[in-house]
């Protein structure tokens, strides 16, 4: 689906490290050297120390937003291929899917979003303004600024992955998710499942095939609810293991991104070997009744939601793309690729149809 815009991103990566101005040439060659060997540390480390002034504050964040995409997985050339190995192919959402898969890593997540405000910075002059704003078909018109459009092709490229990485979070078995999709087989995978029913009971007050407890905890010196969700089947019990914003349902709780467990100080020593092959908790480790779902913090206090997570990823990542491609071949595109979460071209997606994709 993406095909269409490919030449665009590549004349993007061009301009994204032009650098501007004829001082402090040295500095900017040895920056896209770094970046482009995958030496991100490296870039951060000059971009924000020696090489700060080699820049506009513009090229300085574009920089900067380019070395943390890399560094979280996700570089340039790596969307490139993303993009090119997903255009073909039937299912092109699950395709891209399986392609972020392969390169998560585990602070994947913080790293896009770090990435992300980069780009807004460089484009928005000191401003406070979304990315829906600044990238909207009327502000590009508008503006008709190449910097823009570059940044916003970035952007919708960054939140389109981070809805993709964000789904990779909700089950350890993305092939058979991606098989069950593909097929519409029903054969989603039980620790996706108890993910999707947490989502639906911190957001909604129900939940189906499942028993669910919660129990507000504090991990890391910030406060969760701990959600153990609990299948009895053919005489066997199984238990997985979900964190939420808090004890309160309704459509502003959420659920969160977690990656492995952990014990209320945040540490992951004691709470290593407590998961099954499915994902589901083995309860008779004894360790396992002091662990919890781990979150994923941005920084120290910050985490972040499922729910509104992937609704704003998907929405403002096709929209994004579209409005700054401005070809009716990748509008069309990026509706199909809306309507294969939606069954509609129109409208945005809501976290009821991602369940519901999700569940096929």
């Amino acid at each position: 689906m993406y095909k269409k815009i490919l030449s665009a991103s590549l004349v993007a990566v061009a301009v994204m490290f032009s650098g501007c101005g004829n001082d402090n040439t040295t500095c900017r060659i040895d920056i896209q050297k770094a970046i482009d060997e995958g030496r991100y540390d490296s870039a951060i480390s000059d971009l924000q120390g020696k090489c700060a002034t080699a820049y506009t504050q513009s090229d300085l964040d574009m920089n900067l937003a380019a070395a943390y995409m890399g560094k979280s997985g996700y570089s340039v050339s790596d969307i490139a291929d993303m993009l090119i190995n997903s255009a073909d192919n039937r299912d092109a959402f699950t395709s891209f899917l399986t392609s972020v898969e392969a390169k998560k890593r585990g602070n994947s997540l913080p790293l896009l979003s770090k990435a992300n405000g980069y780009f807004l910075n460089a484009i928005q002059a000191g401003g406070n303004a979304s990315a829906i704003k600044l990238c909207s078909m009327a502000n590009l018109d508008a503006k008709d600024d190449s910097r823009l459009t570059n940044a916003c092709l970035y952007i919708g490229f960054n939140e389109t992955i981070k809805a993709a990485n964000t789904i990779t979070y909700l089950t350890g078995n993305v092939d058979t998710l991606v098989n069950s999709i593909d097929s519409k087989s029903g054969d989603t995978p039980d620790d996706m499942r108890a993910s999707l029913e947490a989502l639906v009971w911190a957001t909604t007050s129900g939940y189906s095939d499942s028993n669910i407890t919660a129990t507000d905890i504090n991990i890391s010196g910030n406060p969760f609810t701990a959600l153990n969700i609990t299948y009895n089947e053919n005489g066997a019990t199984k238990v997985f293991y979900r964190l939420a914003k808090n004890s309160q349902q309704d459509a502003n709780n959420t659920t969160i991104i977690t990656d492995g467990y952990c014990d209320e100080n945040g540490s992951k020593t004691a709470c290593t070997d407590i998961e099954n092959s499915d994902g589901s908790i083995n309860m008779s480790d004894s360790a396992a009744a002091n662990c919890y779902a781990c979150p994923v913090l941005i920084d120290k206090n910050t985490t972040m939601g499922i729910a509104q997570l992937l609704v704003d990823t998907i929405n403002n990542g096709a929209d994004t793309i579209s409005a700054v491609a401005g070809n009716d071949d990748v509008a069309s595109s990026i509706a199909d690729f809306k309507e294969e979460i939606t069954n509609s071209r129109d409208g945005n997606v809501t976290i009821q149809n991602i369940i519901d994709y999700l569940q096929k």
